[in-house]
């Protein structure tokens, strides 16, 4: 009961924009979105219940216990639907959409805490963990600024505190920018192998557009095939004048 316990009950504390550069925070409202969303539908299932049915909704215990975000991960939401019976298809009818987003906030939940739990460990080469880091803080940021509605509606953060979120985000990508190239090229992918033209490695966007507009098919000739055989006399043809 005390860890899911204590996010029921903490808010997020983060009063500056620098502060969201604490992975603990980070983690912390992501685990209260997770725990807040799951109690929430738990709550709705509830109403589903039978009274003649044994073992209804005994996995939230279970998740109640957890102590950290690798035993809570253990405990999605359809877990929840564990010894439901024949009210399982109602509920899920009913609630189908709030499933969906708990199991949303369930698996970024898993992604971030990963992401930074690697973190922690000692990563090669010069600069590597600090750009990584930054990444890092980049998509935690990010997906609390697409979800903020979520956390604000569970209750968890304030506009204000959301707005310092997405400020640090603003400042962060200015961090990475410098290096964007350079990352995307760390992934090794050909020319070839992307096949786009906007992809190229040199960069050269615009004229290589322009090139490719002129190696289409359709650009062979001043006037498509078929132009003069099949649209021409539609153009040039009498209009009919209706009776009516």
């Amino acid at each position: 009961m005390g860890r899911v316990a204590s996010l029921m009950q903490n808010n997020c504390a983060v009063q500056t924009a620098e502060a969201w550069l604490n992975p603990g925070a980070i983690l912390e409202a992501f685990e209260s979105r997770a725990a807040r969303m799951v109690v929430w539908c738990h709550r709705q299932l509830a109403k589903f219940e039978n009274p003649e049915e044994v073992g209804f909704l005994n996995a939230l215990p279970l998740a109640r216990s957890a102590q950290n975000s690798n035993e809570l991960a253990q405990f999605g939401p359809f877990c929840l639907l564990v010894g439901f019976g024949r009210h399982q298809a109602a509920a899920i009818q009913e609630l189908s959409a709030d499933l969906i987003e708990a199991s949303v906030a369930h698996c970024q939940l898993i992604v971030v805490s990963k992401f930074i739990e690697k973190l922690q460990q000692d990563i090669p080469g010069k600069g590597v963990k600090q750009m990584i880091e930054v990444l890092c803080y980049i998509y935690s940021l990010f997906l609390l600024h697409k979800h903020q509605g979520d956390f604000m509606s569970i209750d968890y953060l304030t506009p204000k505190q959301a707005s310092l979120a997405n400020d640090q985000l603003r400042t962060l990508y200015s961090k990475v920018r410098p290096n964007v190239v350079a990352l995307v090229d760390s992934f090794n992918y050909t020319d070839h192998y992307l096949g786009s033209i906007l992809g190229c490695y040199d960069g050269n966007v615009y004229p290589k557009l322009y090139e490719f507009a002129w190696k289409d098919p359709l650009n062979e000739s001043d006037v498509i095939d078929g132009f003069h055989e099949y649209v021409q006399p539609i153009l040039k043809q009498k209009p009919l004048i209706t009776k009516l």
